[in-house]
């Protein structure tokens, strides 16, 4: 009997679970298109709360890509749009990177 009660329930347990199909995959959040309007609102909106602060206009030509940045670990939104907030000036307020093109792919770590 101590036995049958414990089959009885894993039996029930993995019958209610569905079994992944071949080939599918979990449904996942679907990134906008870089030309997306709502993408371009976000940008524009997020630009002029910069402009408000007195803060400079984002340009990757100006850069830094030796500079490291820290991130406060928050979720901010500004008008329904997601913002990184930089951890060392809280007003400071910048778009969310966008995953790279392609597959996804492995990298070593350097010096490692």
């Amino acid at each position: 009997m101590r036995i049958v009660l414990p089959l009885i329930a894993l039996a029930v347990a993995t019958a209610a679970a569905p079994a992944p199909q071949p080939g599918s995959r979990p449904p996942s959040r679907e990134l906008p298109a870089h030309g997306d309007p709502g993408e371009r609102a976000c940008r524009d909106r997020i630009q002029e709360v910069r402009d408000e602060r007195g803060l400079p206009r984002l340009d990757r030509d100006n850069a830094k890509p030796d500079e490291p940045l820290l991130i406060a670990a928050v979720d901010m939104r500004i008008g329904n749009c997601a913002v990184m907030v930089m951890y060392n000036d809280t007003s400071d307020v910048r778009e969310l990177p966008t995953a790279p093109g392609g597959p996804p792919r492995v990298q070593r770590i350097p010096g490692q």
